[in-house]
């Protein structure tokens, strides 16, 4: 069937995001902090179970600090835009398989999957289904049909308030960076500047683009900032190798004296060496991990830009925005480079280290 190899393919190609970087599972309770990395509220809590609300929690992947709420974990941000792709996922899964009706005991394929009712349906449980004017705004999914995920995203209901679980998101505030609804705007915004949430989101997703864009000239930054890295280690190779050459020369010429310094100095210059090394490979890590954020950011936005709805977009776009900013800064030292050389001197019999040289190592 044409409908379960689209399925399919969907479900993998929203694996990434559905996936907790804690328990490499799919997401439960999905919780999402201020730099928007998603977790399972399970999975956050046992990271911090040794924390009180207090306290500052480090997020697992970037280690960017925030305040946990006063009534704990759970009271964290859901990523509802997460959720939904869940249920798309789920959705997906069921489209590529055979799946009995949930409402007649006839054990007879579905046909139908109502988004409201989140129930199976055969074509007569779902034509009795009809005959409710109740379910008359009920959103349907054939199981038949061949969508793709963006239809299915598109399909599924728009997020409600939170404080007003009956209202659904209408209206963008400005001034606050909020998605809400008619019953907050009256509440609490009223004298705010706010727009329709389909019209902000126009704008959101080209502020998202502009974004996405800026971060992937900061990766290449870092990409050429890596490889910089890398060049300096040859580099610290040869000249580690040509000041071992020149200690040695000059050890030999110094014969019995000073084959004791000689080992020394040799000893001193391989502590340095392996130093230079630890310490480039500490900054290529960091580079390394800062670039793999900014990858799964762009990711993340990528598809919320794509297949989230304007509700979500106006929700999450602010924190976005303020995250793509801090990863934006790009900083690093890309002229950073180390010498090593060592400098002969003559001197008395009693100097033999000035004897055969001295080893400066310069760059970190």
């Amino acid at each position: 069937m044409a409908a379960a190899a689209a399925a399919s393919v969907a479900v993998r190609y929203l694996n990434d995001i559905t996936e907790c970087p804690i328990c490499a599972q799919e997401l439960t309770e999905a919780r999402v902090l201020p730099c928007i990395h998603t977790f399972c509220l399970k999975c956050l809590q046992q990271y911090t179970n040794s924390t009180k609300p207090t306290d500052k929690l480090s997020c697992p992947l970037c280690r960017q600090r925030c305040s946990i709420p006063k009534d704990g974990l759970p009271k964290l941000p859901r990523n509802y835009f997460v959720e939904k792709v869940l249920q798309v996922k789920k959705l997906a899964s069921w489209m590529s398989i055979s799946v009995v009706c949930d409402l007649c005991t006839e054990n007879r394929d579905a046909t139908i999957f109502c988004i409201n009712c989140k129930k199976n349906m055969c074509s007569g449980c779902f034509d009795y289904h009809k005959k409710f004017k109740a379910n008359a705004s009920h959103k349907v999914i054939g199981l038949d049909e061949q969508l793709k995920t963006e239809d299915l995203l598109v399909k599924l209901p728009e997020k409600s308030c939170e404080k007003h679980s009956e209202e659904s998101i209408k209206l963008y505030c400005f001034d606050c960076k909020l998605a809400v609804c008619m019953m907050c705007f009256v509440e609490e915004h009223s004298s705010h500047k706010c727009s329709d949430v389909k019209r902000v989101a126009d704008d959101l997703r080209k502020l998202l683009d502009a974004d996405i864009a800026a971060l992937r000239e900061t990766d290449d930054g870092y990409s050429k900032f890596m490889r910089q890295l890398e060049t300096n280690k040859e580099e610290l190779t040869n000249k580690t190798g040509n000041a071992k050459g020149a200690i040695s020369t000059n050890a030999r010429k110094l014969q019995k004296m000073v084959d004791t310094a000689e080992q020394e100095m040799l000893a001193q210059l391989s502590d340095a060496e392996k130093h230079c090394y630890k310490v480039i490979e500490s900054i290529r890590e960091e580079a390394e991990l800062r670039s793999a954020m900014i990858r799964n950011f762009i990711q993340y936005a990528k598809e919320l830009k794509e297949k989230g709805t304007a509700c979500d977009i106006a929700v999450l776009a602010s924190p976005l925005h303020a995250r793509a900013e801090e990863l934006t800064k790009f900083c690093p030292d890309s002229k950073y480079n180390v010498t090593v050389k060592c400098n002969a001197t003559n001197s008395s019999r009693g100097k033999v280290k000035e004897m055969i040289g001295k080893v400066d190592v310069e760059g970190l």
